[in-house]
């Protein structure tokens, strides 16, 4: 089983990031899908993507990983959020299976046409009026994803 620390939307709060690390000492990878406004190596060790407001940082707009049998997509989705068809058929294109973003400070989980789709929420602030949070992703050795969201 892998363990995945994923965050996104912190805009610029570092607190945040570095209690969520404090408490995720132990994860195999530490994903941020944009909207971080700050520097790169301010929120190492999380490899990051361009949110919208990150326009200022050198940050990659998206990131394929291959991890435990899966092909995940991280993007902040800001392009492709108001359609989820738009951002699974970006998933198709690419050849992944599993999405990570953010942008909606919102958390959501679920599969639509076989794409596992996960945001974390924000780590700053949800805009449901929900409690701050992100997400542990574990990839399980028979290849199951299970995600359990984190309230900060």
């Amino acid at each position: 089983m892998l363990k995945i620390c994923l965050v996104s939307d912190n805009h610029g709060d570092l607190g945040s990031i570095r209690k969520i690390l404090n408490d995720n000492p132990a994860c195999d990878y530490y994903f941020h899908a944009g909207d971080c406004l700050v520097e790169p190596f301010e929120i190492a060790p999380f490899a990051a993507v361009e949110g919208n407001n990150d326009w200022n940082y050198d940050y990659p707009k998206q990131r394929i990983f291959e991890i435990g049998g899966h092909r995940i997509l991280l993007m902040h989705g800001h392009s492709y959020c108001w359609s989820m068809d738009l951002m699974v058929d970006k998933a198709k294109q690419e050849k992944c299976d599993v999405i990570f973003f953010g942008h909606t400070h919102s958390y959501m989980d679920k599969t639509v046409n076989g794409i596992r789709i996960i945001n974390p929420g924000s780590c700053f602030h949800n805009r449901d009026m929900t409690s701050p949070s992100y997400a542990r992703v574990y990839l399980m050795d028979d290849g199951k994803i299970k995600a359990n969201r984190i309230d900060l």
